[in-house]
C-alpha cells in the first residue's frame, strides 16, 4: 500500500481476510511481471501503464469480476482514487460489454425433494458417519441459509446444550463488518424428523475421540486421520445429497441451498424482514430481489 508507514501496515492489512489475499496474490504477480518487463517500478500508477496492463489481461480473463479482481489490487496498492478516473470507467464499460455479466442461475433450486429424501432416510442411530456428515450440513445450509463457508466455521467449542442447542460464531466471517452482529444459530428438539438438534447429537456422539489435538473445528473428514475440512469438501458434502434426492447437480451445486431456502420460506409467507435479519442481509440489500425471489 503505497504511501503506508509501516506503523499502520498492520492495521490495514488486517482489513482483508485471508481468502481476500490469496484472490488477490495472482494479480499482484502479473502486476509484478508486468512492470518488471517494461522496466516500470511497481508503485508507478499511471493511467496508462494500469490501461495497458489490464488489457493484456483482458484476453486470459474469464469474466469482467476477474478483471475487476485485477483492478482491485492496483487500487489497493495505490494512495490516488484511481477508480474515478474517466478513461478507467470508460474502459470497464467495454469490458462489461464484451464480457458481459450473466446470473449462473436463471431459475432457484426447489428444496422439497432434497427436504423429503432427508425426511425418507433411516432414523439417526446406527447412522453411519459418513452420511452423518452429508445430511448434517445439508440440514444446516437448508435451515439456516448461510454460506457453506459459514458452516465451516462453526467450532465445537461454540456449540451449547440446553432446552435447545445455541451454536455462535465469534469468528470473523464473510459478512462481518463494523457494527454487524455475527449470526446465531438457536435450534428445538422436533418430534419429527428431520431435527438438526438430534442429528447433532449423533454426529457429536461418532465424532467423539476422533478429533486430533487443538482441533476445534464442528466438521471433521469422516475418513482417517478425520482431519477438519474445507467450505469445498462440506460443499461436495452437500452436492451429493441434492444428488441423491434427485436434484439435477449439473446446473445446481451447493451453493443454491442459501438462494433456494430463502426464496422457500417467502413462498410460506414469512416476511421479508425476518429472512433478511436471519441470513443478514439488511433491509436496504437488494439481493433477495435480484436472484433469490423466483421461480423453481
Amino acid at each position: 500500500m503505497k504511501g503506508t508507514s509501516l506503523s499502520a501496515l498492520d492495521a490495514m492489512l488486517a482489513s482483508l481476510s485471508n481468502a481476500t489475499i490469496a484472490q488477490y496474490t495472482l494479480p499482484l504477480k502479473l502486476w509484478w511481471r508486468f512492470c518488471k518487463e517494461r522496466q516500470g517500478i511497481f508503485s508507478s500508477l499511471s493511467i496508462p501503464l494500469i490501461l495497458e496492463f489490464l488489457s493484456t489481461c483482458l484476453s486470459d480473463a474469464g469474466s469482467y469480476l476477474t478483471l475487476n479482481t485485477y483492478y482491485s489490487v492496483i487500487s489497493l496498492i495505490s494512495s490516488k482514487d484511481i477508480g474515478s478516473h474517466l478513461l478507467l470507467k470508460r474502459f470497464f464499460r467495454g469490458v462489461a460489454a464484451l464480457k458481459p455479466q450473466r446470473p449462473r442461475y436463471v431459475f432457484n433450486l426447489d428444496p422439497s425433494p432434497a427436504i423429503m429424501y432427508l425426511a425418507a432416510l433411516p432414523p439417526y442411530k446406527g447412522l453411519s458417519l459418513e452420511l452423518a456428515c452429508k445430511r448434517l450440513v445439508t440440514l444446516l445450509a437448508l435451515s439456516t441459509s448461510q454460506r457453506i463457508q459459514t458452516l465451516a466455521a462453526i467450532r465445537c467449542t461454540n456449540i451449547f446444550f440446553s432446552d435447545c442447542m445455541v451454536i455462535k460464531f465469534p469468528d470473523r466471517l464473510k459478512s462481518s463488518g463494523i457494527g454487524k452482529s455475527h449470526p446465531i444459530f438457536v435450534f428445538r428438539l422436533l418430534s419429527d424428523k428431520p431435527c438438526i438438534l438430534s442429528l447433532t447429537q449423533t454426529y457429536l456422539e461418532l465424532t467423539q475421540g476422533l478429533h486430533r489435538k487443538n482441533c476445534d473445528s464442528f466438521f471433521i473428514s469422516y475418513r482417517q486421520p478425520h482431519t477438519s475440512v474445507s467450505s469445498q469438501t462440506l460443499g461436495r458434502w452437500a452436492t451429493a445429497i441434492l444428488e441423491a434426492a434427485g436434484i439435477d447437480i449439473s446446473i445446481f451445486s451447493a451453493h443454491p441451498t442459501r438462494l433456494a431456502s430463502t426464496s422457500y420460506a417467502a413462498r410460506t409467507s414469512i416476511h421479508i424482514d425476518e429472512i433478511c435479519r436471519t441470513v443478514g442481509w439488511s433491509r436496504a440489500s437488494h439481493v433477495f430481489a435480484r436472484f433469490c425471489n423466483r421461480c423453481y
